[in-house]
């Protein structure tokens, strides 16, 4: 019992940590006919920008895990067309440069991309999240970054809470992933964005989006998400991981837009 425990969560720890790495360049905005410029934000890093309406705010789009910002282009054209600029990130740990780094390291890539906007932009930053990359936007917050307002897809507060649902054992099987993730990560930490929070409000006004058909997180985790944020939970029944832009994408840029235009401006 004890041998399979230790083995779940060192498999589980190094998986996460040496996984990630997408090189992918293509599709860019231009394939989805968008002007934009290569830029780099936080010491180096590389994203797309797309400048929007004078004053409206950037999306500060943010890729799941697995994953990089080619991923997330085909949001662009009808965000684009409600007036928003959008800056389409790649997260540090996708050139395989570092290892991923457990949501420590891309919660403060995301807070420097938000900083990237203000200081760039001089417009207020709204950030949209993908599955780990909500996870990573989420925990950004948790650890200090103000967006003006957070959209959270397919996202979830911990990978316990992933391994736990995708290995189908309760969450305290998971315990020793925390403990265990440094040495396989290059000393990232598997943040718990609950207990990185403590007592602290969220502070961020959040929309929560999550398909109840969700194989690849818990979908349960919807509700978590919603409650720890106090934000407004979309739930749409019988949708998979991340495809509710895809299942309805006027639906789903309606409701995003009138989120953000209720809170970013």
């Amino acid at each position: 019992m004890v041998t399979a425990w230790f083995s779940l969560n060192a498999y589980a720890a190094a998986k996460i940590a040496r996984g990630g790495t997408d090189l992918r360049q293509l599709p860019d905005p231009g394939s989805v006919g968008l002007r934009f410029d290569n830029v780099t934000y936080d010491a180096g890093l590389p994203a797309w920008y797309v400048a929007g309406e004078p004053g409206r705010p950037v999306i500060v789009v943010v890729h799941g895990y697995g994953g990089n910002r080619t991923a997330t282009v085909e949001v662009g054209p009808p965000l684009h067309a409600a007036g928003y600029g959008l800056l389409f990130i790649d997260l540090g740990y996708v050139s395989g440069a570092a290892r991923y780094g457990g949501g420590q390291r891309e919660a403060d890539e995301v807070a420097a991309a938000v900083r990237w906007v203000g200081a760039t932009v001089g417009t207020p930053a709204a950030v949209l999240g993908f599955s780990g990359g909500a996870f990573a936007s989420l925990a950004a917050v948790a650890r200090g970054a103000r967006p003006a307002a957070l959209v959270a897809d397919s996202g979830f507060l911990s990978f316990r809470d992933v391994v736990a649902f995708r290995a189908h054992v309760p969450r305290l099987a998971t315990n020793l992933l925390p403990v265990l993730y440094p040495a396989f990560s290059g000393g990232g930490h598997a943040v718990d964005v609950a207990r990185e929070l403590g007592s602290r409000p969220f502070g961020v006004p959040t929309l929560v989006i999550q398909g109840t058909g969700d194989r690849t997180v818990p979908p349960a985790g919807g509700r978590r998400v919603g409650a720890l944020t106090g934000g407004q939970l979309w739930l749409l029944p019988g949708v998979a991981h991340t495809k509710a832009f895809d299942t309805d994408r006027a639906a789903y840029v309606a409701r995003v837009d009138e989120f953000l235009r209720g809170t970013a401006g």
